[in-house]
């Protein structure tokens, strides 16, 4: 147990050294000449909220839609092979009255609710996280090409126009 002890003392000492650091290094004891330079906050614009809610949407739809892939991915893993190894053919299953064996009845009863969950969640979250990224594409073209709200001369109109 001493060994381990040790060696899981020594990586933990190597691990946690911060890259380039070696026993020949000087030491340094002079602080910076100049001092970091202060980023400026950003400024938040009328449209901030906006975009910060439909961006928080698409990511939390994006989440959705990666946790049911995963789900039916689980449900796959547990089904499929349960169908291939664990279980008989149906002309089997009536000799003995039972189609599975224990360890694929479990195995397909908490498989098939993850794939069915999992490909009816993926085909949801996955339409709802478009609809949001869309959203956020159009919402983000807007605010490109929006032209200033400044008084400028109408030519088609022969007006002014605000």
């Amino acid at each position: 147990m001493k060994p381990l002890a040790l060696g899981m003392l020594v990586f933990t000492a190597v691990a946690g050294a911060p890259d380039g650091t070696y026993a020949q290094a000087p030491i340094i004891v002079e602080p910076p000449a100049t001092p970091p330079a202060q980023a400026s906050p950003p400024t938040r614009t009328y449209e901030s909220p906006q975009r910060e809610w439909l961006a928080w949407s698409a990511r939390r739809s994006r989440n959705v839609l990666i946790g049911t892939s995963a789900a039916t991915a689980v449900g796959a893993a547990l089904v499929f092979p349960a169908e291939a190894n664990q279980c008989t053919s149906a002309e089997a299953a009536e000799s003995t009255g039972s189609r599975c064996t224990p360890g694929g009845t479990a195995m397909v009863a908490i498989g098939y609710p993850l794939l069915v969950g999992g490909i009816i969640g993926m085909m949801i979250s996955g339409i709802t996280f478009g609809v949001w990224k869309g959203r956020l594409r159009r919402f983000d073209d807007r605010a490109t090409h929006e032209k200033p709200r400044a008084v400028r001369w109408d030519p088609a109109g022969s007006r002014f126009v605000f």
